[in-house]
């Protein structure tokens, strides 16, 4: 497992990425896609307390130990190819021994989602909604108002008298 975390660069921007080059980065850690995954914490970096997004980003490369030989060429790619999305960039590795690692898949499920089950539950979704109505939601009871309020204008007009 490989966790490559963006923090300081936009959700949006990092998803765009991340399709874009993940096909490199699994050839450059000599692994397959499916073993690398990224993160977008929900937070920006600040200093003197001014929001740095896409101007100072880190990027943490949380990795086994087996990749440690081919960190600079990670590290080039990384840097080379972020430089179209921020200013200044940082890239940090960070190793485990692969014993530390520990995990549950559950085989009656893809490993990631993809695009096409994405749009398949979104359409299934739009099939499933009701439509929203607009008519007359009090109409079997207009009766029961139109006393409600004679009762009601009956009392105020009885309190003025008072």
């Amino acid at each position: 497992m490989i966790l490559i975390t963006f923090e300081g660069l936009d959700p949006f921007v990092t998803g765009r990425y991340s399709r874009e080059h993940l096909k490199n980065l699994a050839s450059l850690f000599e692994t397959k896609e499916e073993e690398i995954s990224f993160f977008v914490p929900n937070g920006t970096i600040v200093h003197e307390g001014i929001e740095q997004t896409s101007w100072n980003i880190v990027v943490k490369v949380e990795c086994s130990m087996k990749y440690q030989g081919l960190e600079k060429n990670v590290a080039a790619y990384l840097l080379k190819t972020l430089k179209d999305f921020a200013i200044h960039c940082t890239v940090l590795f960070s190793y485990h021994d692969e014993r530390h690692l520990h995990s549950f898949v559950n085989e009656k499920y893809p490993l990631y989602l993809s695009h096409d089950e994405i749009q398949e539950a979104e359409e299934a979704l739009e099939e499933a909604e009701e439509e929203v109505y607009t008519g007359d939601i009090f109409a079997e009871h207009k009766e029961e108002l139109e006393e409600l309020e004679k009762t009601l204008e009956g009392k105020a007009k009885g309190s003025k008298e008072d």
